[in-house]
């Protein structure tokens, strides 16, 4: 796999990170706020599959622990 392809994969679940985590922070109760939280969801499972499938499960473990780390 070339670089460019694990960085697209990192920035992917990374921004699916970032959105789920501001869709928990703004769940108020509305359908809405309830809506953005099930797409969030959805987007970072299907980002995680992504990686999972095309890194294999170590190097996905690996990458989402370096984004957790990361400032």
């Amino acid at each position: 796999m070339m670089i460019q392809e694990r960085v697209a994969l990192a920035q992917r679940l990374e921004e699916a990170e970032l959105e789920l985590q501001g869709a928990m922070r703004g769940l108020d109760g509305s359908p809405a706020a309830r809506m953005r939280l099930a797409d969030a969801r959805t987007e970072y499972c299907a980002a995680e599959t992504q990686a999972l499938r095309v890194l294999g499960a170590h190097q996905a473990l690996e990458m989402v622990e370096q984004l957790g780390a990361a400032p």
